[in-house]
């Protein structure tokens, strides 16, 4: 069930309105996160493909305003709305509502307030023994709920999420493009070390930008994960007096230079779909 203090009905209603026309509740909210994803990437070709699946039903005769294109941009200013006012994980408590009908969703995350004890128990936003910029990693994210808590409480921090599950990583890609924050999203098998995807999220002090990676930049990053684990461990087996809770990512710079121009999340990012 949705956490209680996030409002999501008025999202659900209109996400509800596109599934009443013959489509399943996961494919429709499927759907409008890969909209959102691809909007703000300015990747036109898989954004229009996604469009065609609902003109081909016959959803352009609706008024405008009332196709389907136009209901999940208006789902997104209303998501919009929602994190404005929160700054918590509304999309996952959107996902965990409106999934609620349908055995598809299948996921079920960590509740908000289990969330905040988990970054206080971390230290995150805490002092630091380092001067050095601090990595903020979760390697099931789910949402990214614990990171935009996290990015809540140290912003200027690097995050990093992993989740095998697709529509996970792209929610979690999302979130901290929406909360402005650096990171780096992955989509693969933690335990595996499994990296198939990969989404890099960057802060300007206009708003935050999403992009995904390629081939090569994610095998970088892959090797830059790595190889901060194996410090971290090292580092565990040689304690001292004046050990502190750096991870030794921050020896090394990110691996992937920002070279996004930012972009605003807003529902601008819809534009052109007619």
């Amino acid at each position: 069930m949705a956490s209680p203090q996030i409002d999501v009905n008025e999202i659900v209603a209109t996400l509800e309105q596109i599934r009443q026309r013959g489509h399943s509740a996961h494919t429709v909210f499927r759907d409008w996160v890969n909209l959102v994803l691809f909007a703000l990437q300015d990747r036109d070709d898989p954004y229009l493909e996604i469009v065609d699946d609902y003109r081909e039903r016959g959803d352009m005769d609706h008024p405008r305003g009332q196709r389907s294109v136009d209901l999940f941009a208006t789902a997104f200013g209303q998501l919009q709305e929602r994190m404005a006012a929160t700054d918590a994980d509304v999309l996952g408590a959107v996902y965990e509502e409106y999934g609620m009908s349908s055995d598809a969703f299948g996921q079920y995350f960590t509740p908000h307030s289990v969330c905040e004890t988990m970054a206080e128990i971390a230290g995150v936003g805490g002092e630091s023994d380092t001067d050095d910029r601090q990595t903020v990693l979760d390697p099931a994210c789910g949402s990214g709920r614990t990171l935009l808590v996290a990015g809540r409480k140290q912003p200027d921090a690097l995050f990093v999420g992993q989740d095998k599950d697709p529509l996970c990583a792209r929610m979690t890609a999302l979130n901290c493009c929406f909360l402005n924050l650096d990171a780096y999203i992955i989509q693969g098998d933690s335990l595996t070390v499994e990296f198939q995807r990969a989404w890099q999220t960057s802060y300007s002090s206009l708003g935050g930008s999403v992009r995904e990676l390629d081939d090569e930049a994610v095998e970088e990053l892959r090797e830059w994960v790595t190889d901060a684990f194996e410090n971290t461990v090292e580092a565990e087996d040689q304690p001292s007096p004046t050990q502190g809770t750096d991870t030794g990512a921050e020896d090394q710079a990110s691996p992937v230079a920002t070279s996004v121009p930012s972009e605003q999340a807003s529902l601008g990012a819809f534009e052109g779909s007619d």
